[in-house]
């Protein structure tokens, strides 16, 4: 028996894809070819084209179909130009749409006569009844009330204790009528007389704003008024406010701060993030910019992109 060779010594060596593949990825990278190159630059907000017309385009014939495909669409026979806005409103006594003369003058025809007739109720619509009595309203019948709805029409009656709200009218007595008032009611019937303002007018400054009688000021007062006259104590665990300036203890003013707590205290050695990034000339042109010349492929590549 002889031995079997490996197929990779046996079959004849074939040419690798990778050559290829790799120039068609070259080929894809490359930017799109122009088919042209353009006549002017384009200047936004003129009246000109965009892309130039070509002369075959110019000195072209048109052709029936394009004739016929030009021309505006024919307007209906029943377009009414300039119409008013209510010419379909609804709910107004006016009629809405103005009626010709030949139209009053036109006989109704049999069948439009038929159709303005209102539809009659049809007897198998009616809850599938066979009886021809149902519409008549001798053939309905009436069932007698309940013993409860009896006893609910009754009305309630009245409390005994009841009474009618008064009449709005006072009667005045003939007693009243004919009583003869006293001189003490005639004088308490007199409206108070009142000093203009707010305060009394006072004579001397050792007198008080209002005017004390003779019997208050020789009256004196019992027992129970004494005692709320007294201010009311204090709670025994009652602490005052605080003063706003308190002194400063001995043991504070002569502490000293721990290495920990001087430490702490001294600001941070790193640079805030607003320092650290912050460029003034972020906005400003260098001049060797402003000096700069683009080269061809940067032109070419601003350049707008034709697609047909």
């Amino acid at each position: 028996m002889g031995t079997v060779l490996p197929a990779s010594s046996t079959s004849p060596a074939k040419p690798s894809c990778f050559p290829a593949l790799r120039k068609r990825i070259q080929d894809l990278s490359r930017p799109k070819k122009q088919l042209g190159t353009p006549d002017r630059k384009l200047f936004w907000g003129n009246q000109d084209p965009i892309c130039p017309i070509s002369r075959g385009a110019l000195n072209a014939q048109l052709t029936k179909r394009l004739e016929d495909l030009a021309q505006p669409k024919e307007v209906s026979h029943r377009y009414v130009p300039n119409r008013a806005q209510y010419y379909y409103s609804c709910g107004r006594g006016s009629v809405i749409w103005e009626i010709p003369s030949p139209a009053l003058l036109r006989k109704i025809s049999k069948r439009i006569q038929k159709l303005a007739q209102p539809n009659r109720i049809k007897k198998e619509h009616i809850i599938n009844r066979s009886s021809s009595d149902y519409l008549k309203k001798d053939s309905l019948k009436i069932s007698d009330p309940s013993p409860r709805i009896l006893r609910l029409s009754i009305a309630k009656g009245t409390d005994p204790n009841y009474l009618p709200p008064k009449s709005i009218e006072n009667r005045v007595s003939i007693s009243a009528q004919t009583a003869v008032t006293p001189p003490r009611i005639v004088d308490l019937a007199h409206p108070r007389l009142k000093i203009e303002g707010l305060c009394y007018p006072r004579e001397t400054y050792d007198k008080p704003i209002r005017p004390i009688s003779h019997a208050a000021l020789f009256a004196e007062p019992n027992l129970r008024i004494v005692a709320l006259a007294k201010a009311k104590p204090l709670h025994q665990d009652y602490l005052p406010a605080y003063d706003s300036y308190r002194p400063v203890s001995y043991a504070a003013m002569h502490s000293e701060a721990s290495p920990r707590i001087q430490e702490l205290a001294n600001p941070s050695t790193r640079t805030p993030v607003r320092i650290i990034y912050y460029d003034p000339e972020v906005f400003k042109v260098k001049p060797a910019a402003l000096k700069a010349q683009c080269s061809q492929r940067i032109q070419k590549l601003a350049e707008p992109l034709r697609r047909n």
